[in-house]
């Protein structure tokens, strides 16, 4: 885009904030912004899951001088920074480049349209609410529950799941015959939801980095289902990237291409 527009960030923030509002990220949460000043210029953003060093060189060969990411970068306190470090080599370059960083994400997983409608919407749900509400409406809150379209045996269910994650094995609390008519979901890490789930007579709850205990104990009432982690959350860049685009047209904005999944499977 060779006559990008350019950007007050607090504009483009204050725009983001009105469609994920820092109100709704949980308190362990370090969304907003993490590093930059809300009063300076942007021109290019780059959009990725996670910063890493590989997405901090990609924003500098780019001219990138804003990164939008879904984890926050920087979760807990930092008590010194050195730079031969993985932390200290992606501060010290993105403040040697001036590129800012901002992380939309609990706030982004509890808006509602945000990551866990998105993905309620792919599978059709209807009467879709928030599994735990944050307002009286009970659109905004962490998790979604609703009933298909269609009730779907078990394994239809799975097979949907990868073709709309592109996750290629899921693991599950095991088979039991179920008809799935009510679907609760959490994209990331939510299975310290999966009590509201059962409360809520959900047939079956999908979520990521579901550990091996949460399995055992998992009643057959309501089936546990992990499709992952990056995979139930990784359309997210997209659907940061048609807000900003949508929002401003004329903004250079673009998906990182070495915004990868850290886990690898053999």
């Amino acid at each position: 885009m060779e006559n990008a527009q350019k950007l007050q960030l607090e504009e483009l923030l204050r725009s983001l904030e009105e469609w994920a509002p820092l109100s709704l990220q949980e308190s362990y949460d370090n969304a907003g912004l993490v590093l930059g000043n809300r009063h300076g210029q942007v021109h290019r953003a780059l959009i990725c899951f996670d910063v890493t060093p590989q997405v901090v060189e990609e924003a500098v060969e780019k001219g990138a001088d804003l990164i939008i990411s879904h984890h926050p970068p920087i979760f807990k306190g930092i008590k010194r920074i050195d730079s031969g470090s993985r932390m200290g080599r992606m501060l010290a370059l993105s403040l040697q480049h001036g590129i800012s960083w901002y992380a939309m994400h609990t706030n982004l997983d509890n808006t509602p349209t945000g990551v866990n409608s998105y993905l309620s919407q792919k599978l059709g749900l209807l009467n879709a609410r928030a599994l735990v509400p944050a307002d009286a409406q009970g659109l905004a809150g962490a998790g979604v529950i609703g009933s298909l379209p269609e009730p779907m045996q078990e394994k239809q269910l799975l097979d949907t799941l990868k073709e709309l994650t592109g996750v290629k094995c899921i693991r599950h609390s095991g088979f039991t015959g179920r008809t799935i008519r009510t679907l609760a979901l959490c994209g990331g890490s939510g299975a310290g939801f999966f009590a509201e789930a059962e409360a809520r007579h959900a047939d079956v709850y999908i979520t990521g980095d579901v550990k091996y205990h949460d399995f055992a104990d998992a009643e057959n009432t309501t089936w546990l289902v992990d499709i992952g982690h990056y995979e139930s959350e990784h359309f997210v860049k997209e659907l940061i990237l048609k807000y900003v685009t949508e929002k401003f047209p004329k903004f250079a904005a673009h998906i990182s291409e070495r915004s990868v999944n850290p886990v690898s499977c053999y």
